[in-house]
Order: C-alpha cells, then sequence, then structure tokens
C-alpha cells in the first residue's frame, strides 16, 4: 500500500521540511555545486525523482537546469507547480510512477538525476526497475544522486538501501562517492537512520 497519498492529504510530510533546513540543505547545495563546477549554465536536463512539492526541482531550475520533476502524488505535484509558478520558473512537473518514467512520456537525455529518499523505500525488484528505466534516460555523462537509509526495519517508514542494493538496482553504474548525509534535521526518532549520499556515474 502506497502510504504517501495519505500522508499528504494529513500533512505529515518530514522529508519536505528536514531537507530545507541546515545543514541538510547546505549539504545538498554542496551536491549540486560539484555537479555544476567548471561549466556554465545551462546545464543541460536534471530529472527530480519522487520530487514531492518541488523545492529541489525549483532550485535546480534557480541554478540552470532544465528541471521535470515526477512524484506519484497528486497532492504533491499540484503544489510543486504551484511552488514553480510562484517562483518564476518552468519545471516540467509529472505525475507518474518513476518505475514507469518511459510510459508516462519523459524523454531522453538527463545529465542529472536526484533521489532525496524515494528509491530507498522500495522493493529491491522495483529498485531495478527504476535503474532501468533511469539507464534508458541518463545522458552518456550523467550522474545520478541518491539520499537512503541504511537498510531496517521501521514499520511503515522507508526500509532503506544499503550500497550493495543500490548497486545491483542500477547495473552499469558505478559509485564514486558514498557521503554520510547529516541527519540533523530529521525528526529526533530518525536521526539513527545513519543516511549516505551515493553518487553514481556509468561504470
Amino acid at each position: 500500500m502506497n502510504i504517501y497519498p495519505w500522508l499528504y492529504r494529513l500533512g505529515i510530510t518530514p522529508w519536505e521540511e528536514a531537507s530545507s533546513y541546515p545543514p541538510a540543505a547546505d549539504h545538498i547545495n554542496a551536491l549540486f555545486d560539484r555537479e555544476q563546477e567548471g561549466r556554465t549554465p545551462p546545464f543541460g536536463r536534471a530529472l527530480d525523482l519522487g520530487c514531492g512539492r518541488g523545492s529541489w526541482s525549483v532550485e535546480l531550475a534557480r541554478r540552470g537546469w532544465t528541471v521535470t520533476g515526477v512524484d506519484l502524488v497528486s497532492r504533491a505535484v499540484r503544489a510543486a507547480r504551484a511552488r514553480a509558478r510562484e517562483a518564476g520558473f518552468d519545471v516540467d512537473f509529472v505525475r507518474a510512477d518513476i518505475t514507469r518514467l518511459r510510459a508516462a512520456g519523459v524523454e531522453p537525455a538527463f545529465r542529472l538525476f536526484w533521489d532525496f529518499g524515494t528509491i530507498h523505500g522500495l522493493t529491491q525488484a522495483q529498485r531495478r526497475t527504476v535503474g532501468r528505466e533511469v539507464s534508458a534516460l541518463a545522458a552518456d555523462d550523467a550522474t545520478i544522486l541518491i539520499m537512503a537509509w541504511s537498510p531496517g526495519r521501521r514499520g511503515p517508514l522507508p526500509r532503506g538501501a544499503g550500497r550493495a542494493d543500490l548497486e545491483d538496482a542500477f547495473a552499469g553504474w558505478a559509485i564514486t562517492d558514498a557521503d554520510p548525509f547529516d541527519a540533523t534535521g530529521l525528526p529526533p526518532r530518525l536521526r539513527k537512520v545513519n543516511p549516505h549520499i551515493y553518487r553514481f556515474r556509468r561504470a
């Protein structure tokens, strides 16, 4: 069962708030800075997987990326579109399952894929499907950035994904960096999930 439509309906979206406060936001912005180093805008196309209300989609657009944001929750996509309009940026938001990106009309070629905690909540079979979708949509010089909690049992909360899980899901890609992610902005009971940011390039 997908609990996210209910959580958005109830306004229980700690992942949205957690990414907006330092040091989490500072860390994410530093990751984007690294991908832009030595380049000048426009940087190319970026795909925000599980974009939610679009905060990072809009930030990427502000930086000079051509952005598509994808989320399965209608309420989140509507809020994301409103956020982009208010900020004055043209972002393509698509309501779709990230395991069916091409079927939803998402077209190649993306140079950056960003996932703030969506893939780590999927089953391993679903992750492999996302990996195939991403590979089909990726430019030759693409980078994938994924934030994932360490694996563990957390009831209805994301089960997490370890390095081996992600390497298995993204065949043909190699992890170049696996950096601890500062969990200070997460609710107290989630500060021990040991999140990491994984950076992938084509193997």
